[in-house]
């Protein structure tokens, strides 16, 4: 071999030598997941992810099912590059379909993240049977909030309407609410190019003389309190408030205890009450409400669904704060063979504390309510309070007397569905991407098109060298001996 041969040789292979060295450095002061390929980055228009075949999204994803399939090694070699990650830019909501596609793809060995280009600011439609006798419906809608540095354009109007034509057409505002008295499904608001449906259930009615309701308590603001929160909730409540054993003060127009005209009666408290006649109104047919320390009455207790042992305090602070009940006096109860716990709180002994309970007797219904001067909730609580106060009562009322109140949440699917596509979508794939795409993903932005770039070509070779670094070391000390070796046979050192 020539001299200038050798000397061709020589500078290679010591070049070969730093560039190893170099990137042993480089590779030394990278993250563990820095070399992984950019993301391929896929691309639809509005009109293909409406589209409820998604025909455009199901090509595209399927192929890189497939794709992350092929670069799966086998058993015996090491993982290189899978999970293979997608990088979705959807300039709209995809439709229901699509989103389910999207649900599964990520758990098909293809991590799915998705940059949020839709600009989404939707109706939230929400419709509520109000438990009580009236059959009235909730409905309330939430619009869009203004953007910060959008230009001011004129608010247009929310109609909200339902089957039968437009019910009301109001002012945008942020929180809207209604209490309709009759709703022929499905509702519908509708907001400039916005819209939201529900198909809200009509609740039971009771029959005209059936709403009322008997209060006996002694008088309080326990009494005046639940008395005016039936009355909101669209109960005509008649009242006997004793005074002393020969005394008793009456509200509205008390009448003979009978299912003909009362469809329940509620008793607060440890007042004189005939055992008798209540027994023969709950075999007929009536609701009774037992609460408090109505509880411990003992001409009840066979009526009674629970036998209350001992009060529990309420939890300081706690009427102001999601869970208020927590923050009212109860009685710890034992249940009843077959009677129902319909609901219970959370206790500090480590298991649920039955608060409302149920049992059939006869052709009625007793329900046992363990809150104790539950007129906390309505004047202590929260803005929400007497809100959530009318609607405790109501609620109790509606069970005692056989009120079905219709929810129309979906249990049989967790996810969100049409209801709310947004947050279906997070729930199936997570939160949109806020990260900035590379320039070298970025380049490519053509529908189902994976981005090219030195970096990403590259990203394999460096992760193998990363994963064996003894070749990168066997590299170096080859080309460094190799370039001494050859200036040895050439006389230099």
């Amino acid at each position: 071999m020539s001299t200038r041969a050798r000397l061709v040789l020589e500078r290679t292979l010591r070049t070969l030598a730093l560039l190893g060295v170099a990137t042993a450095l480089w590779l030394a002061s990278r993250p563990a997941g820095a070399t992984r390929s950019a993301p391929s980055v896929l691309q639809w228009t509005a009109g293909e992810l409406a589209d409820s075949s998604a025909a455009a999204m199901t090509t595209a994803l399927f192929r890189e099912v497939l794709a992350a399939g092929e670069d799966t090694p086998r058993e015996d070699t090491p993982r290189e590059d899978t999970p293979r990650e997608v990088l979705l830019e959807l300039p709209a909501i995809p439709g229901q379909r699509a989103r389910a596609l999207l649900g599964v793809a990520n758990g098909a060995d293809v991590a799915v993240r998705w940059r949020d280009e839709t600009r989404a600011a939707g109706l939230a439609l929400s419709a509520t049977a109000v438990a009580g006798p009236s059959g009235a419906i909730d409905v309330r809608v939430a619009g869009p909030r203004p953007r910060p540095g959008a230009p001011n354009r004129p608010a247009l109007p929310v109609l909200l309407g339902d089957a039968g034509g437009l019910l009301d057409s109001i002012r945008s505002m942020p929180v809207m609410a209604w209490r309709l008295a009759s709703v022929s499904p499905p509702l519908r608001a509708t907001l400039g190019p916005l819209r939201a449906a529900t198909m809200a259930q009509v609740p039971a009615r009771l029959p005209t003389f059936s709403r009322r309701a008997m209060l006996m308590a002694l008088p309080g603001w326990e009494s005046k309190f639940v008395a005016a929160a039936l009355e909101e909730a669209g109960w005509r409540v008649d009242g006997r408030y004793r005074l002393s054993p020969s005394t008793v003060v009456t509200v509205g127009e008390p009448g003979r205890l009978d299912t003909a005209r009362y469809a329940v009666v509620v008793v607060l408290d440890s007042m004189m009450v005939d055992a008798a006649a209540l027994t023969r109104f709950v075999q007929q047919g009536g609701g009774l409400v037992l609460s408090g320390d109505a509880l411990r009455v003992p001409s009840l207790a066979r009526l009674s669904p629970v036998r209350a042992t001992a009060v529990r305090g309420g939890v300081a602070g706690a009427l102001l704060t999601n869970t208020p009940a927590r923050g009212l006096e109860a009685w710890e109860l034992v249940t009843n063979r077959g009677a129902l716990v319909v609901r219970s709180d959370a206790s500090d002994h480590g298991h649920p504390e039955p608060v409302l309970v149920a049992q059939r007797v006869g052709a009625g219904r007793v329900v046992a309510s363990a809150y104790r001067r539950s007129w906390r909730w309505r004047m202590e609580g929260t803005d929400n309070g007497a809100a959530e106060h009318r609607a405790w009562w109501g609620s109790v009322l509606a069970l005692a007397a056989g009120v079905s109140v219709p929810s129309d949440v979906p249990f049989g699917d967790a996810y969100p569905g049409d209801a709310a596509p947004y947050a279906d979508l997070v729930a199936r794939v997570g939160r949109p991407d806020t990260t900035a795409v590379g320039d070298s993903a970025a380049g490519d932005r053509l529908s189902g098109r994976k981005a090219t770039g030195v970096t990403a070509r590259l990203a394999p070779l460096f992760e193998r060298v990363r994963r064996a670094p003894g070749v990168l070391f066997l590299v170096i000390a080859l080309s460094l001996l190799g370039e001494w070796s050859s200036r040895r046979l050439r006389g230099h050192r």
